[in-house]
Formats: structure tokens, sequence, C-alpha cells
């Protein structure tokens, strides 16, 4: 089972206990502190991920970290430790989210465009994105000036793709195999 595997299921257990505890939105901050930490800290992910770190050193330093938190997540840590799935837990992270995000009924769209927009076009854009997809919306926002005009939206896992340089691509495309026709 690969790490996304792994973490899936592990933030699908957690993430069920959690909305069960009423402590969905605890957890999850949490969780993101955790793993900022985690990143952020060398000696930390040396203690944690060294195979020669005795067992029960990790068992003590998780605990220590993690006292005083949701005791669902600690319990979930420790037991990613011992099973030797800790390399997942950033992967346990972004999957935990996207369950909480969902069951707040919020849709996440990327909005990426050659230039800044206006506010006015951002809150259009947000108003139709939630019309088609009856959630919240929490928008992020990109400038990326090689999309030469248009927009990219990502919603969720769908692309839709606006952008002048794709509808270049899409011209190419069509005049290289194009059939030139003459009037005989």
């Amino acid at each position: 089972m690969s790490e996304e595997q792994v973490a899936r299921v592990y933030a699908q257990a957690l993430f069920d206990a959690a909305r069960e505890a009423g402590v969905v939105e605890p957890v999850r901050r949490e969780l993101g502190d955790f793993v900022a930490a985690f990143a952020a800290s060398a000696s930390l992910r040396d203690v944690l991920a060294d195979p020669q770190v005795d067992t029960s050193a990790k068992t003590r330093v998780l605990a220590e970290i993690t006292r005083g938190g949701q005791p669902l997540l600690a319990n979930t840590l420790q037991l990613m430790q011992e099973r030797g799935r800790f390399v997942a837990v950033p992967e346990l992270r972004q999957a935990y989210d996207a369950l909480a995000i969902v069951e707040a009924g919020v849709v996440e769209v990327e909005v990426v465009s050659a230039t800044e927009l206006a506010p006015e076009t951002e809150q259009k854009i947000a108003a139709r994105v939630q019309e088609a997809t009856g959630r919240r919306v929490e928008m992020a926002r990109r400038v990326d000036p090689d999309i030469l005009g248009g927009l990219v939206l990502r919603i969720g896992d769908i692309l839709v793709d606006g952008s002048v340089k794709a509808r270049i691509r899409q011209l190419r495309r069509r005049l290289a195999t194009a059939e030139v026709r003459g009037d005989v």
C-alpha cells in the first residue's frame, strides 16, 4: 500500500472518530501544527524517522509533543509510529483536510490568472462556482503571466483551462492535423 493510501485509511478513521467526538476542527488544527513542526524541525524528523532510535524513545517524544492536545490525534500518531507508518503523516494531514472540507460543505477553488483580478471578478467566480456546486467556496488566487490571459480554475479535482495559452495550444493542434482542401 502506498503512503497516500495508508494516509487515507488513517485519515478516514481519525476523521470518523473526531466527528463522533465533535472535535473535527481542533484535530485538524493540531494535526496542521504537528505537521508544520515536524517539517520545520530536523532533529524531530531525525528522532521519529530513524529506525535505529528505540521505539520506546519515539513513543516518549510523541507523548511529550502531543501532551495536552487532542487524544485522538495523539493515539493516531502513536499508532502510525508503532506500525512503521509515520512517514505518511504529511499525507495524513492532506487527506484529513480534504475530509473536513467536504464535511463543512466547502469546495476549494484555485484561480490562476495572468494578472491580479478585481474583487468583483473574484466574487462573480465564487458565486458561479457556489451556484454550480451548492457548496461554500474557499478561493485561492495565483497570478501566472505565462497563461497570457483568461483563467485556469481548479475546482476540487476538476481543471477548467480557459487560458489564452491553452487556446493557442488547441489551435496549433487543429492546424497541424487539418486537411488542406482545394476547390477543383
